[in-house]
């Protein structure tokens, strides 16, 4: 033990417990996805009989799972691009100094701390049948209109997309703000000086500079979109007839409502796999700049 550096010495044990952490449940979960292991079997789940790659074979033609996967994928798809579009929008307007910026910087990021729970429920009030955004429409149409907004299968998505990206631009603001104010001024202004209109000294100088921060923002939201949960659950539940079930919903009725621990394991790990291939197509940019 004393041949042992004091620095190794010092982080060991955190070392040592994170690895416990992430490897022990992994391996658990390897060892459920090759199993049909349910709690209603009464038997420990080691003990579950060895299924081989039969679950992986069976969600390969699940077309409820195949649903959820493309449906999660839109839904990433649409609430990046909105929130990236939003996001530098924000940032340009922020980026120079104005009376007031700070604190309409700290108005903005306000949704990105409230709890999602919460923010979920203030969206299930407002798209409610009798809530104010048919309310509002009622006026300005003049006529009564009381749509169906979550029992619909097809707006029913819109307000659970709304709310993600209500609650999380401000992250991407934030971040796109950031790469902005530490872009290098000598190109910047030797565009200036040249003449360049400020549309194509974003286009052709920003932006570009910009580039491996929007990948970043992008990659971070992305993971976190694909885990949507919390909206789904309030607003829907997953309805109507699985119109807005996202792969975490799926995954959350198949282990808690059907109790499949061995079925949603190995959806699990095809999900990881989905994940990481998007993550690595997103990060390319990241390695042309590195």
């Amino acid at each position: 033990m004393n041949r042992i550096p004091f620095n190794i010495r010092l982080v060991l044990p955190a070392q040592l417990t994170i690895m416990a952490i992430v490897v022990v449940p992994t391996v658990i979960l390897l060892w459920l996805a090759h199993t049909d292991w349910q709690p209603t079997q009464n038997i420990p789940w080691f003990d579950a009989e060895f299924y081989w790659f039969w679950n992986f074979y069976d969600l390969w033609y699940d077309e409820r799972f195949i649903n959820s996967v493309f449906r999660t994928l839109f839904v990433v798809a649409t609430c990046i691009a909105v929130e990236l579009f939003l996001a530098l929008g924000l940032a340009l307007l922020f980026l120079d100094e104005w009376p007031w910026r700070k604190v309409a910087v700290s108005i903005i990021i306000l949704p990105m701390m409230i709890i999602p729970v919460d923010a979920a429920n203030a969206f299930f009030m407002l798209f409610n049948e009798r809530g104010p955004i048919n309310h509002l429409i009622t006026v300005i149409t003049g006529e009564v209109f009381e749509f169906s907004w979550l029992s619909h299968p097809t707006w029913a998505m819109v307000p659970i997309m709304l709310a993600e990206i209500w609650q999380w631009t401000p992250l991407m603001f934030l971040l796109v703000l950031t790469g902005l104010m530490n872009l290098p001024e000598n190109q910047i202004r030797a565009a200036v000086g040249l003449g360049a209109s400020p549309a194509r000294i974003f286009f052709r100088v920003m932006l570009p500079l910009l580039v491996p921060v929007i990948s970043i923002a992008v990659v971070i939201r992305a993971i976190e979109t694909f885990k949507i949960f919390d909206p789904v659950y309030i607003l829907t539940r997953g309805q109507p007839g699985g119109a807005t079930e996202t792969i975490s919903m799926y995954m959350y009725n198949g282990a808690f409502v059907y109790f499949r621990m061995g079925y949603i394991a190995a959806a699990a790990l095809l999900v990881l796999f989905v994940v990481v291939s998007v993550c690595l197509v997103l990060a390319k940019p990241l390695r042309k700049h590195g």
